[in-house]
């Protein structure tokens, strides 16, 4: 059985994740799905995120308990006999509590959604979201409020060759078009002519021929990238993390307005 974890904040969007993650798992059952709150303020939050952010109270953790237990009953219609669904409430800061929850059981993918309930908790969110992309091995899936829940059959793998796939990278690419059923294709924008020939040590570590690799001539990475997903139909864009490409392009830090990420397609972020 394959294992999900959803971290929730109890906003719209961290509900539709969670739908998200069930669609996810009727796909590759049987699955279960563990919806994640942790609730911890991190060593140095600041007095006003202090006064912000509710504390470990028992009332507070009270409240948490209860809005779990709706959240599942809410849920409920839309699982089946394969799909199972628990919950968990941490204490501990949440990066401490993901690492945590991850060591204590092997998980297939984390889904998570990209926006918070507020302005503030948009910045948190978002920030999560990059942290655990940037930190754990587990294959993460970011999911934008536009995203439909649906059957995955076509992945967009997001190249850059000036980023070489790792060895556990692909073994975990491998893994999930496995777990699908999918097909992959794989795509590299250049500022340079196109010369649609794969690089064979890509050829070697993905199952891929070569009309599933093709090149684009592009100034915007993003852009391109987003333009020929919508145009081939694609229901996930596969990403690595790093200086380069289009996870550098398109979460980058300093661009706080690109947390707010809200094309139709999800990103899957292996690390």
């Amino acid at each position: 059985m394959q294992r999900i974890l959803v971290p929730v904040d109890f906003s719209d969007t961290a509900f539709h994740a969670a739908r998200y993650a069930i669609s996810l798992a009727r796909q590759i059952q049987p699955a279960s799905i563990t919806l994640f709150h942790a609730y911890g303020l991190p060593p140095a939050a600041n007095t006003t995120v202090m006064a912000v952010l509710p504390g470990d109270s028992p009332e507070y953790i009270h409240g948490v308990e209860t809005e779990m237990a709706k959240w599942k009953q809410d849920l409920q219609s839309e699982l089946v006999e394969y799909v199972q669904l628990d919950t968990h409430i941490n204490g501990l800061p949440f990066m401490e509590a993901v690492q945590a929850a991850t060591k204590a059981a092997q998980f297939a993918f984390i889904v998570m959604g990209i926006t918070g309930k507020s302005p503030l908790g948009q910045r948190f969110i978002g920030s999560n979201a990059l942290d655990v992309a940037h930190s754990t091995h587990v294959p993460l899936i970011i999911v934008p409020t536009a995203a439909a829940p649906r059957k995955v059959k076509r992945i967009l793998f997001a190249y850059d060759r000036k980023q070489a796939l790792q060895p556990e990278q692909a073994e975990a690419v491998r893994s999930l078009l496995k777990s699908l059923d999918a097909h992959l294709e794989v795509v590299h924008v250049s500022k340079d002519e196109p010369g649609n020939t794969p690089p064979p040590a890509l050829m070697e570590a993905l199952p891929i021929e070569a009309t599933q690799y093709r090149e684009i001539q592009h100034t915007d990475l993003v852009t391109a990238i987003q333009q020929y997903a919508g145009e081939t139909n694609a229901d996930l864009l596969l990403t690595i993390p790093g200086e380069y490409g289009f996870f550098a392009e398109l979460f980058h830090r300093s661009a706080t307005k690109q947390l707010a990420y809200n094309a139709g397609i999800p990103v899957l972020v292996v690390r």
